[in-house]
């Protein structure tokens, strides 16, 4: 028996503050697959981001997450299930939270603990998280310590301790500095091979954010879909070239892309 998609999505058109915002016919993610999905800014990555959470609902059409039909069925549930880091959540939270107290928030799926307490297996499961993403010796510290490489790290040990069925990432490489940004891409390496089966939405529009693991991309522009497929044909193809013009073109060095000039 064939796996449920963990994102599907037929016919969909997200609007916010009354204008259209993304129009896409279809997609789907498949339960082991790494996406990334990238284009210009205002291209409605966000947006398809916070629609795969749950949280915009379809103006027109559908998105299925996890089984759960979005604006139509109960989706609350989905919280716990879909583990998600952004810099959209990094205000929500006082600095002076610990790595280890934000990590265990991501077993209720809100960013306090109100009245649910972690049990001891969770907060076992939240020090061995921190351990994975390098943060065990840094687990005590309060956020507003951290160096903002270690602070993504730590979102990202929160989206997982949990063992979500469905990671969404949203620019988690955003103004990281070459070290950090390399650090926190060897970690998501080392996720692919510790989680094979968890499906991965990646959205950037650097092509040296996206890490070697990741096999697909859905390329925005314009709020629709200009291209799906394979990540290697897809950003050697016309359609990524459309998308920054004709004078850039992606290449791929040791096995990383970067965006370069062309020669005139």
């Amino acid at each position: 028996m064939t796996p449920a998609p963990a994102i599907l999505c037929r016919d969909l058109e997200l609007r916010r503050d009354g204008a259209t915002v993304l129009t896409l016919a279809q997609w789907t993610v498949r339960p082991g697959e790494r996406w990334v999905v990238m284009g210009p800014n205002g291209c409605g990555k966000s947006s398809l981001a916070l629609a795969a959470l749950g949280r915009l609902h379809p103006w027109e059409g559908t998105i299925e997450i996890l089984g759960q039909v979005s604006g139509r069925d109960e989706i609350l549930s989905l919280r716990s299930r879909i583990g998600f880091s952004g810099d959209s959540l990094e205000p929500l939270i006082e600095p002076r939270v610990s790595a280890k107290e934000l990590v265990e928030t991501g077993f209720v799926g809100t960013l306090g603990m109100r009245f649910d307490r972690p049990t001891r297996m969770q907060q076992r499961k939240a020090g061995a998280e921190l351990e994975a993403w390098g943060l065990a010796d840094h687990r005590n510290r309060p956020l507003g310590k951290l160096s903002l490489g270690q602070r993504r790290r730590a979102w990202l040990a929160r989206a997982l301790a949990g063992e979500p069925d469905l990671l969404i990432l949203d620019e988690p490489c955003a103004g990281l500095d070459p070290r950090a940004r390399e650090d926190l891409l060897e970690h998501l390496e080392a996720l692919a091979k510790r989680r094979p089966e968890l499906p991965v939405v990646l959205v950037t529009h650097h092509l040296e954010e996206i890490p070697p693991c990741f096999g697909n991309v859905l390329l925005l522009s314009n709020a629709t879909a200009l291209a799906q497929g394979a990540l290697d044909p897809i950003l050697r193809s016309d359609a990524f070239q459309a998308m920054f013009g004709a004078g850039f073109k992606a290449c791929k060095r040791s096995g990383r892309w970067t965006l370069v000039r062309r020669r005139i």
